[in-house]
């Protein structure tokens, strides 16, 4: 697309040439909206979100940023572009500045929707999966689970985050409650392979080996050719055989 003075800009259009990588195209779009006086308001912040973008998959992340605050200097509730920031932010290291702005974007959207946003869901609970994991490195265990069950709330059908917490909770020394977690987790999605392989790990970590056999073999009966249930079999026979 090469869009002339007499074109509306299109942001689908945008998207599409940042897709195909076609950055310097996808930059001249943006560069040439922003400096028509008859662009309205809202094609002028689509431009700067996605030059934005631009400047960051393409590493350059000084211009980024400043696109980003650009557009929240005119709309702070501007959410796209506070979750684009917050995740700069978090990359270089200021992750104090990279919450205080996500907090604000979480805030605004919460008292501005009426109904449910699949996609922005999406992005929030990304968001807080991302944190909780930054949370979880540093061993704090606390935070990390509350961006966690945040994320679930958010992204219930994404269940690895239910692994997740079951994790933190062992960390933080809550064994039970991290077994019941995963119990319950499997007795909700009872085909769900990987549940019921960490749940055999803690039932493990507990030296409750006959448990985390049966999770072991019941898993392995839905996914016979993973090579990792396997290899958790054998070590409960080794234990198993060690023990008599």
């Amino acid at each position: 697309m090469s869009a002339t003075s007499s074109e509306k800009f299109s942001a689908d259009q945008v998207q599409q040439l940042i897709r195909e990588r076609r950055f310097v195209e996808a930059r001249a779009e943006c560069q040439l909206c922003l400096s028509r006086q008859d662009s309205s308001e809202t094609d002028k912040k689509a431009a700067l979100h996605l030059l934005g973008s631009c400047h960051y998959l393409q590493g350059e992340l000084t211009p980024a940023i400043e696109c980003f605050k650009r557009i929240l200097s005119v709309d702070p509730k501007h959410t796209d572009a506070a979750i684009s920031l917050s995740i700069i932010y978090n990359d270089v290291g200021r992750y104090d500045d990279a919450k205080k702005i996500y907090q604000v974007a979480n805030q605004s959207l919460a008292l501005k929707r009426h109904g449910t946003d699949d996609l922005l869901d999406r992005k929030f609970a990304l968001k807080h999966v991302e944190l909780g994991d930054l949370y979880f490195k540093y061993h704090r265990y606390d935070d990390a689970l509350s961006d966690y069950s945040r994320a679930a709330r958010l992204a219930p059908r994404q269940l690895d985050i239910r692994i997740k917490m079951a994790k933190v909770y062992a960390k933080k020394g809550f064994t039970t409650r991290a077994i019941q977690e995963l119990q319950q987790l499997c007795h909700e999605q009872q085909d769900y392979v990987a549940g019921r392989v960490h749940l055999g790990l803690m039932y493990f970590s507990q030296g409750n080996v006959i448990d985390a056999q049966l999770e072991w073999d019941r898993a392995l009966k839905q996914d016979p050719s993973n090579p990792e249930i396997q290899t958790y079999l054998e070590m409960a026979k080794q234990a198993t055989e060690t023990s008599v």
